[in-house]
């Protein structure tokens, strides 16, 4: 507020105007929760699949009991047959047109390989092909989401993160006061997110697709523009 010369140093917000700034701010995260590049790391969660049951809901108080992530990367089965040495084997990630793809859906094995998420709100729905007959587990490589603010509660960000949401809210807030929003504060909103964003980046593995190197892996040395071997 004292950004876009709502309030003067030294000032507080009114118990109106800080609840209006709460909505705002709270409908900035949410908006932030669904791009991945403000999304500072993934969270690892494992949980138990029934053998025998094929579809699950997923989310807060779900068949997985987990907070419903925005977006879902990757999946994969854990198998328990040796308890010291779990094996994790990645699941395929099909779309509506390859489950739709899958012929006959109730069919049974000893592991999945296929799962398939529909992405439905509040709960996600998750069904596995073909059924696992064995205890497994399923890992879920989700996105964390940002937290919602109260008034109360103190919360700690990774670095940037307190800046880019301080300007950033400023130009959400400002038209909500009747406000204009000051250059340099939009400037500094626009510097700090694509700190933000860069910071966040995912590592992106450079691959070349097989028909263009023969039925045989190349690797290629990129520095001296020569070929490193057969693989």
């Amino acid at each position: 507020m004292r950004l876009i010369g709502v309030l003067a140093s030294g000032e507080t917000p009114s118990g109106p105007e800080n609840a209006d700034a709460l909505v705002i701010l709270n409908q900035m995260v949410d908006s932030w929760n669904a791009e991945r590049l403000n999304i500072f790391t993934l969270t690892i969660t494992e949980l138990p699949l029934i053998p025998g049951t094929q579809n699950y809901t997923l989310g807060a108080g779900g068949t997985l009991n987990l907070a419903r992530p925005a977006r879902i990367e990757r999946m994969s089965i854990v198998s328990l047959l040796n308890p010291a040495q779990p094996l994790e084997l990645p699941l395929e990630m099909v779309t509506d047109a390859g489950w739709q793809a899958i012929p006959v859906k109730i069919i049974s094995s000893t592991l999945p390989t296929v799962v398939y998420d529909d992405g439905a709100f509040p709960f996600r729905n998750l069904s596995f092909w073909p059924i696992p007959t064995i205890a497994v587990n399923i890992r879920i490589y989700g996105w964390q989401s940002l937290a919602a603010f109260d008034l109360f509660t103190d919360v700690t960000l990774p670095p940037v993160y307190l800046k880019a949401m301080r300007y950033a809210l400023a130009v959400d807030l400002a038209p909500e006061f009747g406000r204009a929003v000051p250059p340099e504060v939009a400037m500094q909103a626009q510097m700090s997110i694509a700190k933000l964003k860069v910071m966040n980046a995912p590592t992106v593995e450079m691959t070349v697709d097989p028909a263009l190197t023969g039925s045989k892996r190349m690797a290629y040395n990129w520095r001296s523009d020569t070929p490193a071997g057969r693989h």
